[in-house]
């Protein structure tokens, strides 16, 4: 809730003001987004602690505009967020940019202990918000900043910004020059930052106030490495890049490589794109719900939030932001959406229904037709095998044809497994493919929105409903079978008030599915090398360790996808570009962690269940 005090906003946690009253937005470009002048890089990186409402970040984004710069990427942490509409109300009060603003908010969601990726301005701004303690910002981001803003309340009420844990570490997420911009001059500020690697100065305040703080970093330091095993692959000379698949996960990721600058080729061992497990006329994209802290549920909906921005951009009329309807049909369910949320609330139908407005119903096939046009595609080549050369990889294809590439990506679905298997020998990967087949029928329900309980029912399109899905494993059969759309209809039947939907066609796709459920996302790991270096992990996983991880060089996977590809798929397209890029990845380090390739055989060593070799 908005407080004010003599008529400054307010926060009553820390008993202090969020700014002065006196041209407050003056102040902030004065004191903080000035700094920008003294970085000499066409892509700046700035870091704030204490985000607020967010004004030092507007006043930087005007900086930055009138620098005529490449790209801004602003790292923030706010652990009181302002509701939406808190911000909306105060931004009107400072007559901000309205269209930048307005851009903001629409992709404004608070996800507690999570990372918000924002893209602005045609993805030249990229804003990451950690929402959550400032020390836990630090353990799950990674990143070096050109400017630091530290606009935390005052050290006197917000002790714990001003600790020597956070100053101490400020040097590791710090280049050399970097600048610090501080109103506190606080000597506890200034010693500390001046015995952990800064220069410290001051600079004459703005207006009444006497003087701030700058510091320049004179020795950047390096981290310690927690599960050091996870560490991110370093992507070298990434000019030309192929990707191996044009389903929904490749074409994302070609999209997004293209759009950044890259060379992008995309190989399909199909005719045509999307014939695997995007084939369907229409799926519900909506985020996994579970109860808070879960961390298969905050990789999801942190997933989610950034599909809702990608098909924005690039969704034209083949995306559907209508919002879905999840009932609950047992406790199980139930138990799930049993917390407040913003992103959900519940109602009474003939179960206890929860109303998703943010998710979307998807044409996945005709959507991925439409990528594709804007792509260069070789069609009817089916992935063999590779061979690096000197410079750059030499990809074979059953066709006898080669393609040369300085990066591969492969987006090859439910073929990862064997992949793994025949060419990186890793038999520790719990990877498995799904048969999924849906039911095409003539639109016998009028829905506003798709609805989703123990099968789902898409609203129709062009007179079609899909209704789905089958879910059978180590079932490789590629044909219809009746059974299934039978199956399909009466997973649904509560809703069919005694109609039987007329049945016009069916679908069969195959879906890549890992054994804890997370995509796998990242650098294709070296198995014998890694049983090589963490062969004594059942003994030294607690404690720190300097032997980083071997991949092999410039191979990247997204795949594994499961039944929410169509969210999923678009986080691995995200993290994948940020490797690539080098820059801190969209979503937090645990949740990176979470999806890393390696994470099955490292926990087959953690329990002394690896035998090497050698």
């Amino acid at each position: 809730m908005i407080k004010y005090h003599n008529n400054a906003l307010y926060n009553s946690e820390f008993d202090d003001i969020y700014f002065n009253t006196y041209e407050p937005l003056a102040e902030c470009e004065y004191a903080y987004s000035s700094a920008l002048d003294g970085v000499n890089k066409s892509a700046i990186v700035v870091a704030e602690a204490g985000f607020g409402v967010g004004l030092n970040f507007f006043c930087t984004i005007a900086k930055f505009k009138s620098l005529n710069k490449k790209s801004l990427h602003y790292i923030a942490v706010e652990k009181y967020p302002f509701s939406k509409d808190e911000l909306a109300s105060i931004y009107e009060q400072f007559g901000l940019d309205s269209a930048i603003y307005k851009e903001f908010l629409d992709s404004y969601h608070i996800v507690p202990n999570s990372l918000l990726r924002i893209y602005l301005l045609n993805h030249t701004i990229i804003l990451d918000l950690y929402f959550g303690d400032i020390l836990e910002f630090l353990d799950e981001c990674e990143f070096r900043a050109d400017v630091w803003y530290l606009d935390g309340f005052a050290p006197s009420k917000n002790p714990q910004m001003w600790s020597e844990e956070f100053l101490s570490n400020l040097a590791c997420y710090s280049y050399k020059d970097t600048i610090i911009r501080s109103f506190s001059c606080a000597r506890v500020v200034r010693d500390r930052l001046s015995q952990n690697g800064f220069e410290v100065g001051k600079l004459k305040g703005y207006h009444k106030k006497r003087e701030m703080l700058q510091a320049i970093c004179i020795e950047p330091k390096s981290r310690i490495k927690k599960q050091i095993w996870f560490d991110l692959p370093i992507v070298t000379n990434p000019k030309t890049i192929l990707i191996i698949g044009a389903g929904i996960s490749g074409l994302a990721i070609a999209t997004l490589f293209k759009e950044a600058g890259f060379n992008v080729v995309v190989a399909e061992s199909n005719e045509k794109a999307a014939q695997g497990a995007s084939s369907n006329l229409a799926g519900i994209c909506a985020p996994l719900i579970t109860q808070p802290g879960v961390a298969l549920g905050d990789m999801h909906m942190s997933s989610f939030l950034l599909s809702r921005q990608f098909y924005k951009q690039f969704g034209g009329d083949f995306v559907d932001f209508c919002g879905c309807d999840e009932y609950l049909v047992n406790d199980k369910m139930l138990s799930k959406f049993n917390h407040d949320s913003k992103f959900f609330s519940i109602s009474n139908d003939i179960y206890p229904k929860a109303n998703i407005d943010l998710a979307m119903q998807i044409q996945p096939q005709n959507l991925c037709f439409a990528l594709a046009k804007n792509l260069e595609i070789y069609y009817g080549y089916e992935y063999k095998s590779l061979k690096q050369l000197e410079s750059c990889y030499e990809v074979n294809f059953s066709n006898l044809k080669t393609i040369k590439a300085d990066v591969v990506i492969f987006a090859n679905g439910n073929r990862a497994k064997e992949l793994f298997i025949s060419e990186f020998s890793d038999a520790y990967m719990q990877l498995s493919s799904v048969r999924g087949q849906t039911t095409l029928v003539d639109e016998f329900m009028s829905l506003n929105r798709p609805l989703s309980a123990r099968g789902y029912i898409t609203k129709a399109i062009h007179g079609v409903q899909l209704v789905g899905a089958s879910y059978a494993r180590s079932d490789d059969d590629a044909l219809p079978r009746s059974s299934d759309d039978d199956e399909n209809i009466a997973l649904v039947d509560e809703f069919l008030s005694n109609k039987k939907p007329n049945i016009i066609g069916s679908n069969v796709g195959f879906r890549g599915y890992s054994g804890d459920r997370f995509p796998i996302i990242g650098g294709i790991h070296n198995a014998s090398e890694y049983i090589k270096i963490y062969n004594s992990l059942l003994w030294t996983k607690n404690k720190p360790s300097n032997k980083s991880p071997v991949y092999y060089q410039n191979l990247l996977i997204s795949a594994a996808h499961g039944s929410r590809g169509l969210s999923t798929s678009i986080l691995g397209a995200n993290i994948l570009l940020d490797m690539v890029l080098g820059r801190q990845i969209c979503v937090k380090k645990s949740t990176i962690n979470a999806l890393n390739p390696s994470r099955f055989i490292i926990r087959k060593l953690k329990k002394g269940l690896v035998k090497s070799s050698s």
